[in-house]
């Protein structure tokens, strides 16, 4: 019964500590984008949605696609970082590798699958309006590089990433 408890423990701050990576990263890219370009207002606290970096209305055109893309791409890459790298793999904490398990989880499905489906549902998409707005297109092919992304980055999570965890957690524990 404890065993079941902590390990039901560790999986829940594993997957807390994803989410706040994810959102560090995310929008501190906004917000170190925002700042470089001398742009940032404000940070909007959104309920249990998180943060926002607001910006004044000095971005536009290909700076606001960037502004708002970049930091999807962003999570992205360091998701595909923390897949592919060997190093994370040979950590021995447990409670580490469950901790990444679910960051590499977050960074790389989060943003596809938002962009390409879930922001359909969200007052017209955030970061998607975004990068619509600031290249002045359809969202359709954006929706369409996401989607095919997140297909491809669930393809890759299941056969990759989880076969590896599946692995290491069959492994009897070192002590």
């Amino acid at each position: 019964m404890k065993s079941r408890m902590l390990k039901s423990m560790k999986q829940w701050a594993g997957i807390f500590i994803a989410i706040i990576c994810y959102y560090i990263i995310h929008e501190g890219t906004h917000l170190l984008f925002a700042l470089s370009f001398d742009v940032f207002e404000r940070i909007r606290f959104v309920g249990i949605w998180g943060i926002q970096i607001v910006t004044d209305k000095g971005l536009d055109g290909i700076r606001l696609a960037l502004f708002n893309g970049l930091s999807s791409i962003v999570t992205i890459l360091i998701g595909y970082i923390l897949a592919l790298s060997p190093i994370v793999y040979k950590l021995k904490s447990r409670a580490l590798l469950i901790t990444f398990y679910y960051i590499t989880l977050c960074f790389m499905l989060l943003d596809p699958i938002y962009l390409s489906v879930l922001s359909l549902f969200v007052d017209g998409g955030g970061d998607l309006n975004g990068i619509r707005t600031g290249l002045q297109t359809s969202d359709i092919p954006f929706r369409i590089i996401f989607g095919s992304i997140a297909i491809f980055n669930i393809f890759l999570f299941i056969k990759r990433v989880s076969k590896q965890y599946k692995c290491i957690f069959s492994e009897p524990k070192s002590y």
